[in-house]
């Protein structure tokens, strides 16, 4: 299968990605030392919290309450509702 690169990430110093025809990306290619900070990073991160990260519907859904809770739309929960 033929496959292109394409340069940087925001989140992460990427080398190079390598990508498909279809312009989907496949690979990246980071330096060493970014990969320690990688790693240093997600050491950082509890154990009971990593299940999050893991699971994208659920991390975007705690972000997108967190940014409706910063512009102040909350409620009362009800648990009698629950």
């Amino acid at each position: 299968m033929p496959a292109t690169t394409k340069q940087k990430d925001e989140h992460i110093k990427v080398k190079q990605f390598i990508t498909d025809t279809k312009g989907n990306k496949m690979a990246a290619v980071i330096d060493i030392e970014e990969l320690r900070r990688i790693e240093t990073v997600l050491d950082l991160i509890p154990s009971s919290e990593k299940w999050l990260y893991k699971n994208k519907k659920a991390l975007e859904s705690v972000q997108r309450g967190l940014k409706q809770a910063a512009k102040g739309k909350v409620r009362k929960l009800n648990l009698d509702e629950l």
